[in-house]
């Protein structure tokens, strides 16, 4: 038994160095690294969930997509601001949930995104140079304990930087794990050891979410 678990252990081992040998092609552009001065003036939106294509900055909703209670955001809200204040070496201003966000719920029939005007009128009555907008397309928590579960967690997590005198958009994150064992998915053992074999929560998916869009926007 103890000759066959040191034999897996190998091959895992041995897959792990064969795949992070390999080039990765960036999912985005986001995985290119990018200059953004410290003088900038960054304003952090609160969490929002769009539910509709039109309520998107870009992209597509995921099919199907699960809902965030409102306290889920709200406590997101909170676990950004710990994650860029311990991460990062800026200074944010952080909006809050007070600030009247753009009416999302504008357009209805729409089937292509028409939010980003609507941020960048957000995004001018505020003082800032850039706005940090995150946002959550889909979250289910797990369905079990960290032993084992009956439903993984899952999570997409947007990120975006607007250029509030340009209007355009400079920086953009994508983070999407639907968590699977080991067996489901060898080449998932970096994250299995990372995570010490557990089953973690939506939250803490939202926390490398989160960590993934300082270095890919260079905060």
């Amino acid at each position: 038994m103890k000759n066959r678990f040191l034999w897996i252990l190998c091959a895992l081992l041995s897959l792990l160095v064969l795949t992070g040998g390999c080039n990765r092609k960036p999912a985005s552009t986001a995985d290119v690294p990018r200059s953004l001065s410290h003088q900038y003036k960054i304003a952090v939106a609160p969490f929002t969930q769009p539910r509709d294509i039109s309520q998107l900055i870009m992209g597509q909703l995921p099919q199907p997509q699960a809902l965030a209670a409102r306290d889920v955001l709200i406590a997101q809200d909170r676990q950004l601001r710990d994650v860029l204040y311990t991460t990062t070496k800026r200074s944010y201003d952080f909006l809050p949930r007070t600030r009247p966000l753009p009416d999302l719920k504008r357009f209805h029939t729409s089937e292509r995104p028409q939010a980003l005007p609507l941020w960048g009128e957000y995004a001018r009555k505020t003082s800032a140079d850039i706005l940090f907008i995150p946002q959550v397309l889909t979250w289910r928590d797990r369905q079990g304990s960290a032993a084992g579960v009956t439903e993984p967690a899952h999570v997409r997590l947007e990120f975006f930087l607007l250029n509030i005198k340009e209007g355009n958009i400079i920086g953009h994150s994508v983070y999407e794990v639907e968590q699977q064992g080991l067996t489901e998915n060898l080449l998932n053992v970096g994250d299995f050891f990372k995570r010490q074999g557990k089953w973690v929560t939506a939250e803490e998916l939202a926390r490398e979410a989160m960590i993934k869009a300082v270095k890919d926007l260079n905060l």
